[in-house]
């Protein structure tokens, strides 16, 4: 009987999947997230939620034409909020802070902004929202406690956002009264 001889290709190529596989799930499931403050420290995302205040997060990229078109009326949003606050996270990453910041100064982001990328914020919304980043901008919404109450991938009118936690700010008002 004629024995079939591996393809070394094949053999290299299912290698190289397993091997990728692994490392992407060892990403996915580490509980040390890459988030940083712009000068590199690491910062704890679950630290910036809550607090008495709803948060606000925008996942935000510097090449992002639709972020850079709404980020002015975030800026506008921002200057209008009482109980809430907004936290961005630029996908940028460490390599890319510069475009950040140069983002940041261009549109007088005063809210605070964090650096990432996609593969630690997918990995991070995997695990506390159960979806995926589908891309920029993305929003997610938590109450006065840090919870989570809503999340929307793209654009989001700002009017949007502040009648929904009004809306929801009444809504607990009402049940706790």
């Amino acid at each position: 009987m004629r024995q079939l001889s591996p393809n070394k290709f094949l053999t290299k190529q299912f290698f190289t999947k397993t091997i990728a596989t692994v490392t992407t799930l060892l990403l996915l499931s580490s509980t040390a997230m890459a988030f940083t403050e712009m000068d590199g420290k690491k910062v704890a995302l679950e630290k910036q939620l809550g607090g008495g205040k709803w948060s606000i997060v925008e996942i935000w990229a510097s090449d992002c034409g639709v972020c850079r078109t709404h980020m002015p009326s975030m800026v506008k949003l921002d200057d209008k909020l009482d109980n809430a606050r907004i936290v961005g996270i630029t996908l940028d990453g460490q390599k890319g802070v510069e475009n950040a910041q140069a983002m940041i100064k261009e549109y007088n982001m005063k809210f605070k902004n964090i650096v990432s990328n996609p593969i630690e914020v997918n990995a991070w919304m995997l695990e506390n929202i159960g979806e995926p980043l589908i891309g920029t901008p993305t929003f997610i919404i938590f109450d006065e406690k840090g919870k989570l109450v809503a999340a929307q991938p793209g654009p989001v009118k700002t009017e949007s956002l502040e009648t929904f936690i009004k809306e929801n700010s009444q809504q607990e008002e009402d049940t706790q009264g």
